[in-house]
């Protein structure tokens, strides 16, 4: 039930930001983004509220997000300008990406301090290999976003989160299983 919830909590702010764009926008997909903005700013804050509450705690993950969404959502609302909350994802990912693959060159693989909670047990190296992936996943993800939000129109832009970037992160998700296939480590062994 946990994860169900950290799952509505972690989406939520993004459904509801995708409805409000589709809500303010004009016939042609035109001027619910920064509207949509606003509303997402809020939902933000909501879902942290709701973390608190439900799960007890406020992830790290959601932590960086939420900060990101009200820096970069503070300035499209103030200056009335889109481009602040486009390369917010890029930003994120970027993020992401630096502290995942400065992890790997430390020989300190980050990712597993995410996801160990809800991991089998795996060898070092696997957590090794899965960082530096997730580190350069994270990287093609930024540039992907800097280039369709360059050349699409807002509403394309961001059809392309729901329709490439969520789809991508599912694939990539189940490309890592080999990696955690063959590090398994047995029960027996992990106890001992």
């Amino acid at each position: 039930m946990n994860q169900i919830i950290k799952l509505l909590i972690e989406l939520g702010p993004l459904v509801v930001f995708f409805y409000a764009n589709s809500h303010y926008s004009d016939e042609n997909g035109v001027g619910g983004l920064i509207p949509a903005t606003q509303v997402f700013m809020v939902a933000m804050a909501i879902s942290m509220v709701a973390s608190k509450i439900l799960l007890k705690k406020i992830a790290v993950m959601l932590w960086i997000s939420a900060g990101l969404v009200g820096v970069f959502g503070g300035l499209t609302v103030y200056f009335d300008s889109e481009i602040f909350i486009k390369i917010k994802p890029t930003i994120l990912y970027t993020l992401f990406a630096i502290t995942l693959l400065g992890g790997v060159a430390f020989g300190k693989p980050l990712l597993k301090n995410l996801m160990e909670a809800g991991m089998p047990p795996i060898e070092e190296i696997a957590w090794m290999k899965m960082s530096r992936n997730w580190g350069l996943f994270f990287i093609c993800c930024a540039i992907l976003n800097e280039v369709l939000w360059r050349n699409l129109s807002n509403a394309d832009w961001i059809s392309a989160k729901i329709w490439v970037f969520m789809p991508l992160s599912f694939v990539f998700a189940f490309a890592q299983m080999p990696i955690i296939m063959k590090h398994q480590i047995e029960e027996d062994e992990a106890e001992g």
